[in-house]
Formats: C-alpha cells, sequence, structure tokens
C-alpha cells in the first residue's frame, strides 16, 4: 500500500507532461488535386464521375479534411446502365507545416467499381496504394490516412459522396522528451522501494 503514492504521483507526472505537450495546437495548411478531373463510363456509355479539387486551407492540430467531392452524371435509364469498371484516380496532398514552411506532397490512388443511370447509383471505392504517411516537416510530425469513402448518390442529388482523409501533428521534439510511462512507473516503484528498505534499517 504504501508503494502506490509514489507510483500515482510518477503517472500523474507523465499526464502533465503530456496534456503540455498537447497544449498549443499545430497550424498546417492543405489542398488537394486530383487527376483525372472526371472518370468517363465504360464504352458506350456516356456517364461520368466528377471529382472536385480543394484548397489551399488552413487548419490547426488534427483534424478530418475532405480530400474530393464525388458527383454522378448520367442520362442512362433501366435496363440500360453507365458501368465502370476499375477507373482509376489519383488524390494528390500539398501539406504545408506553418511554423517551419516545410512542404512535402503525398500521393493516394484507388479504382471505382459499379454502375449509374440517371436514377440510380452503385459505385464502390479500393483503394489501391499508399493508405497512411508519416511525415516530418520542421519539428512537428504528421500522420495522414485515407479514408473514409462515402458513395455518391443518385445524379442531380445535392449532397456529394466523398473521399475523406485524417490528418494529425505533435511536436516531435517534445514527445522525444517525455519519457515512456514504464520508465516513470518503474522509478516510482524504485524510490518506494528505497525508502521502505531505510525505513525498516532505522527501525531495526
Amino acid at each position: 500500500m504504501k508503494l502506490f503514492p509514489v507510483a500515482a504521483g510518477a503517472l500523474a507526472s507523465l499526464l502533465l507532461l503530456t496534456s503540455t505537450a498537447c497544449a498549443d495546437p499545430i497550424p498546417w495548411t492543405f489542398a488537394w488535386s486530383r487527376s483525372p478531373n472526371d472518370l468517363a463510363a465504360d464504352a458506350p456509355g456516356t456517364g461520368h464521375i466528377q471529382l472536385t479539387a480543394d484548397g489551399p486551407t488552413r487548419a490547426v492540430g488534427d483534424s478530418d479534411v475532405v480530400a474530393t467531392n464525388l458527383y454522378t452524371h448520367s442520362t442512362a435509364t433501366s435496363p440500360g446502365k453507365d458501368a465502370f469498371t476499375a477507373k482509376a484516380y489519383t488524390l494528390t496532398l500539398t501539406l504545408t507545416d506553418l511554423p517551419s514552411g516545410a512542404s512535402t506532397t503525398l500521393t493516394f490512388s484507388g479504382k471505382l467499381d459499379g454502375w449509374i443511370t440517371a436514377e440510380s447509383s452503385h459505385l464502390r471505392n479500393t483503394f489501391t496504394g499508399t493508405t497512411a504517411y508519416e511525415v516530418k516537416l520542421g519539428s512537428n510530425q504528421y500522420t495522414v490516412t485515407i479514408g473514409p469513402y462515402t458513395p455518391p448518390s443518385v445524379p442531380q442529388a445535392r449532397n456529394a459522396g466523398s473521399i475523406g482523409a485524417q490528418v494529425t501533428v505533435v511536436d516531435s521534439g517534445i514527445v522525444q522528451q517525455l519519457p515512456e510511462p514504464g520508465t516513470l512507473v518503474l522509478a516510482g516503484l524504485g524510490v518506494s522501494l528505497f525508502l521502505a528498505s531505510r525505513k525498516r534499517r532505522a527501525g531495526e
């Protein structure tokens, strides 16, 4: 029971250091481009899927972002359909760390399969390349993960489908200075054992 207060103090110190490290959100900007701008239906179809671009836009700290919106276009009527077979695309993110001005370009790729008509949509996405990157810009560490995918609605719908991404950022210098949780706990236990040993000796 006498070991607990010191160990608890060590854990409290870790939480304090961690909260201090996360106290100042890091500003950055992002811009997305896409290729191609439109994905054409398989011949002889005439429909297409429109992909949008975005940026540059400022963000601060961890954030979800939208890599592209997806809109469907088709005049096909049942039983005919505009089919899409392994329609490849790339989404390119330009990420800039504002404190340092350092920038990088990250590329994600995928393909869409399915079909659309003037009044229906059934499209599925598969990511085909790297889905997560870790990069250091200035003194900050960024992690970018592509996804999720939200299928686009029927043509003429106001709401779009989308492909999103998550960006997390942390000051890598602060992280490197933080001791491991196990180190703090062991240190606390070591001090407790040392004090207990001295107390036993004093009582002999």
